[in-house]
């Protein structure tokens, strides 16, 4: 059973659950605004349905509701921070905004962060540096071993570490905008698979014998995209473990690196030819019979999200619910029946 939820009375109701274990109203909307975007855009994995993990971590004190990040190191063009175990949201969109700060100020602008916690969809966040007309990238590590290589022992050891780049174009509000991770699935489309009985596709997961597998209930280690999402995966895990300052590999630790680079193409003096050149490229992807430019997918189902709401399934629902049992009620037509939801 799916339920159709509107944007807005989802925010909402984040909002009120974060400010309930303690965080400041800005925080709250922040986090919450980057989950909905996320469920907007058609990645689940990363939107409503992490907040109760999210909400039990900052109750057992493995983040901090009221993070304090400070600098650790700031020039012209770089900004060091520590995330003081900042839920990953909120460090990312401290890093794009400091990042665009400097952009605006030198041309390029680099916020590094260590000790944040999982930084969900990083699309949401990179995307505000594109509709100010500069090119993002946000990469982030994650804090547990997860990946197994190629050719490897079939254990995983690398994170699963992801990398988002937005590019503006003539369509401020939808630029061209990449958002992966190294691994050919993420875990939380595993675990989509998994809740609607779907089998995975081959080449994406191990068995806890190192053997490949389908059934999403199999897993205990992706494989990367390729050997070039290998080599990526690598390079990852060095450029954003030794930049921010943190381990070069999964430390099994909820603080993890993040990292955020900004370009202002207006001091390269190419700030029109840059949108012409996008315009251009998505014109040739596009043309009968091609294909989809980066973020096509994800604007067109926003849009459809937005006209006629985000869909949950029962399971996903529930759990928001529960999460907010007994000080946070739920709105009265989320209300969960042993069978069915109240809305359809």
């Amino acid at each position: 059973m799916v339920t159709r939820i509107p944007a807005a009375e989802l925010t909402d109701y984040l909002e009120r659950l974060y400010q309930a274990v303690g965080m400041a109203p800005a925080d709250s909307r922040t986090m919450a605004e980057a989950h909905v975007e996320a469920d907007l855009r058609g990645i689940p994995g990363h939107g409503s349905r992490l907040a109760p993990n999210y909400l039990a971590k900052l109750r057992s004190g493995r983040l901090n509701p009221r993070s304090r990040m400070t600098v650790l190191a700031e020039s012209a063009g770089c900004l060091t921070l520590d995330g003081d175990l900042a839920p990953g949201p909120l460090a990312a969109a401290r890093a794009v905004r400091g990042a665009v700060e400097r952009a605006r100020r030198a041309g390029v602008g680099l916020v590094t962060v260590r000790g944040s916690g999982h930084a969900g969809a990083l699309g949401v966040h990179v995307t505000r540096a594109a509709r100010q007309g500069l090119i993002g990238v946000l990469a982030a590590q994650t804090s547990s071993a997860s990946v197994a290589l190629h050719g490897g022992t079939g254990q995983p050891v690398l994170g699963n570490s992801a990398l988002s780049i937005a590019v503006p174009g003539p369509e401020p509000e939808q630029p061209v905008l990449l958002d992966m991770a190294t691994a050919a699935m993420s875990w939380g489309a595993v675990h989509q698979h998994a809740r609607t009985g779907r089998l995975l596709p081959e080449g994406c997961a191990l068995d806890r014998d190192g053997n490949q597998v389908r059934d999403p209930t199999e897993a205990a280690a992706l494989l990367p995209g390729g050997a070039r999402g290998q080599g990526l995966a690598i390079l990852l895990e060095l450029l954003v473990g030794t930049l921010t300052g943190s381990s070069p590999l999964p430390a099994g630790q909820e603080g993890r690196g993040l990292l955020c680079l900004a370009i202002d193409p207006a001091h390269l003096g190419i700030a029109p030819q840059l949108v012409a050149g996008v315009q251009e490229v998505g014109h040739t992807v596009r043309a009968p019979g091609g294909a989809r430019m980066p973020g096509d997918r994800a604007w067109a189902q926003r849009a459809d999200a937005v006209a006629h709401g985000i869909s949950l399934d029962e399971a996903d629902l529930r759990a928001l619910v529960e999460a907010g049992r007994p000080a946070v009620p739920a709105p009265a037509g989320w209300a969960i029946h042993p069978t069915t939801s109240a809305r359809t």
